[in-house]
């Protein structure tokens, strides 16, 4: 089920907008986790459609909106003498949930000229992120995270088209 002991991931499908490869994104989410240098981690990985991730973000967050990727932390636990403050994950045993919809996947992948695929992809990453420690409330930490997601994408040799927040 998981690439490597440490990382255990769980994916969930459910939904038909696009084709999940679960190996993967299980792959993605242990390189992450890995280049992160994250001790050890939990994760569950959901992919839904619009109308359950918006009622997600609804219930949870107090959000009405749709929205493309949600992120739970449930429990971090940090090995203070393996932190690296450039790398915010490094030194945590973390359990978490990443919530994406492959349905906006698919609509912004069409507006960013790229795979919904990839566009999923790059949700999965974005919220692992945030599970690391990454976080987009301010211009530095959203060029920050941007930075980081482009770094990730570039082990698959892919180029993030450009967004404008």
């Amino acid at each position: 089920m998981n690439t490597l002991d440490q990382f255990q991931i769980n994916i969930q499908n459910s939904q038909n907008h696009i084709v999940i490869d679960a190996s993967q994104l299980e792959a993605a989410a242990c390189y992450l986790l890995q280049s992160e240098k994250v001790n050890q981690a939990d994760i569950s990985l959901a992919v839904f459609d619009n109308p359950t991730v918006r009622e997600l973000n609804q219930q949870y967050l107090a959000h009405d909106y749709d929205t493309d990727v949600l992120s739970f932390l449930l429990d971090c636990q940090i090995d203070p003498a393996q932190q690296i403050p450039e790398i915010r994950g490094a030194g945590k045993t973390i359990e978490g949930e990443v919530i994406v919809s492959a349905e906006m996947a698919v609509a912004m992948a069409e507006k960013y000229q790229w795979s919904a695929e990839n566009e999923l992809l790059l949700y999965v990453v974005h919220g692992l992120l945030h599970l690391c420690g990454y976080d987009d409330l301010s211009e530095s930490e959203l060029q920050l995270m941007r930075t980081r997601e482009q770094q990730i994408f570039d082990h698959w040799g892919l180029k993030i088209p450009r967004r404008e927040e």
